[in-house]
């Protein structure tokens, strides 16, 4: 049986990574480069999963989609919503309303997942701590039964990332992450077997588990190398795209004449060694105040016991549990318990994927602390002092670029952004991580101790996003070839093309 698009999502991918790996090491990669048009994609701001990975599905700017975060804020809480939140159909419903065979498979931030009336819909991870995917993430939902019958369980996280700092973790992490996508790749070759398909899309997260933990391993440059590094360590992450290549050669093979595209969400890269206190910057600037006594750490400790002392599954179901109340309570509080909001005037989640401020603005937020006719002589405030910022150790500038949010979103769901976004430099070629302040003034940048150099999830990790991705192409309808420029927005027209 034929199908006539074949559509792999590589989360993470990374093109500079791929060409420093070579054809020896990814023959299928660099033959379909050679054969069709491969680019460096550009993300939408932040280069985060959910808002990329929504913009490709959809095709539509994030402020027509509505999703910028696995949170919404609501003045100063926030609610774990990934896609649940999404204002704005995937193309493949779209085709499924014109009578298309379609089938979604593993894309983060979908569920619940579209009821395709002539296809299959599995929905990917929708929460940090997603483990395994139940009948709810599945249409039809009896396909649930038949795939775990044959597959087993439909698990997203294997390697529970909140404990990379045990022993031996990061060596075993390589192995574990390619025998995952070699098992996914035999998923999506019965699924592709089991009938004609118009588009057959299907999502790999293994290159981008393996870029945040084990790019420091792979790269002898990084800041943040360990002083030993063992074999299996140091190859963990050539070996995860070499996994990938192979799962891409396996089901080329089984759709020969298949329109082929492959699409990252965003491109990775290496993490600096130094911290940067976002809160903290502001609060120098006499823009943000701390409560005298820390309300947050009560919160962020529950939150960091819950993460290091439940299972897994354990996680997600207390995660579930009526709506993901609890969590985002926990959330809440560690980001903005310790801020006095009468005398803040902007403040930050300091998230380390998406470096940001919010304005506190009175009669839109809660405890407002300006008004509306201030509003532009406080956000050139907060522009400046960001400007200003300097690295202490190089005394170079720390922020590249300020964007407010319209002139990066369109749409009638702009007001779900921050009101800034922060463009970072490189330190040397590498990121700088964002940690949260802890609700008390001090330093406003400082370097890691070795002992966190690995980190884990939810701390400051070893590999990070990078606003060029990847795309290639190539088929039977594709008549362009070599290098070009694309954004993700793009990269969904030309499936439609």
């Amino acid at each position: 049986m034929s199908t006539r698009s074949l559509v792999l999502g590589f989360d993470g991918a990374d093109l500079e990574l791929i060409f420093a790996l070579g054809a020896r090491r990814l023959p299928n990669l660099f033959a379909l480069m050679e054969r069709g048009v491969f680019a460096h994609q550009e993300s939408v701001q932040p280069p985060a999963t959910l808002p990329n990975w929504t913009t490709f599905l959809t095709g539509v700017d994030p402020g027509a989609h509505g999703v910028f975060d696995f949170t919404t804020r609501h003045g100063y809480d926030v609610k774990f919503s990934a896609g649940t939140v999404r204002e704005a159909p995937t193309f493949l419903a779209r085709l499924d309303k014109l009578g298309l065979a379609c089938c979604a498979v593993g894309f983060p931030a979908t569920w619940p997942p579209e009821r395709l009336q002539h296809g299959v819909f599995i929905s990917g991870w929708d929460a940090p701590v997603s483990f395994e995917a139940d009948r709810s993430f599945v249409w039809p939902a009896s396909l649930y039964d038949t795939l775990t019958r044959r597959f087993g369980p439909l698990r997203f996280d294997e390697v529970d990332q909140f404990r990379a700092d045990e022993p031996g973790w990061h060596a075993r992490l390589g192995a574990k992450l390619a025998d995952k996508v070699v098992r996914r790749a035999e998923l999506a070759q019965f699924l592709l077997a089991s009938r004609r398909w118009d588009v057959f899309a299907f999502y790999f997260g293994e290159s981008d588990t393996a870029s945040h933990y084990l790019w420091s391993l792979y790269d002898e440059g990084s800041p943040r190398r360990p002083a030993q590094v063992s074999p299996d360590e140091a190859n963990g992450l050539p070996r995860v795209y070499e996994a990938l290549d192979y799962a891409l050669g396996l089901l080329v093979a089984q759709a020969p004449d298949a329109q082929l595209t492959i699409v990252s969400d965003h491109g990775s890269g290496g993490s600096s060694d130094k911290v940067l206190y976002l809160n903290r910057a502001l609060a120098e600037a006499d823009l943000l105040a701390f409560r005298p006594t820390r309300t947050n750490s009560a919160s962020s400790r529950a939150k960091e016991l819950a993460l290091q002392s439940l299972s897994p599954r354990m996680r997600d179901r207390v995660f579930r549990f009526q709506g993901a109340l609890l969590p985002s309570l926990l959330e809440s509080r560690a980001r903005f318990g310790a801020l006095d909001f009468p005398r803040t005037l902007a403040f930050s989640d300091e998230l380390n994927y998406f470096p940001a401020v919010h304005l506190n603005q009175r009669g839109r937020e809660p405890q407002g602390a300006f008004d509306v006719r201030e509003r532009g002589r406080i956000r050139q405030r907060v522009v400046d002092a960001l400007e200003k910022l300097r690295d202490p150790f190089t005394n170079r500038p720390v922020v590249a670029r300020v964007f407010e949010r319209e002139a990066l979103f369109r749409g009638p769901f702009v007001e779900r952004a921050p009101d800034l976004l922060l463009e970072l430099k490189l330190d040397r070629g590498y990121s700088y991580n964002l940690m949260p302040s802890g609700g008390q003034h001090g330093v406003l940048m400082e370097r890691l101790a070795p002992a966190d150099y690995l980190g884990k999830k939810g701390r400051s990790l070893p590999g990070a996003h990078r606003p060029r991705g990847f795309f290639a192409a190539a088929g039977p309808d594709l008549q362009v070839r070599g290098q070009r420029e694309l954004d993700i927005g793009g990269a969904s027209a030309l499936v439609l093309a």
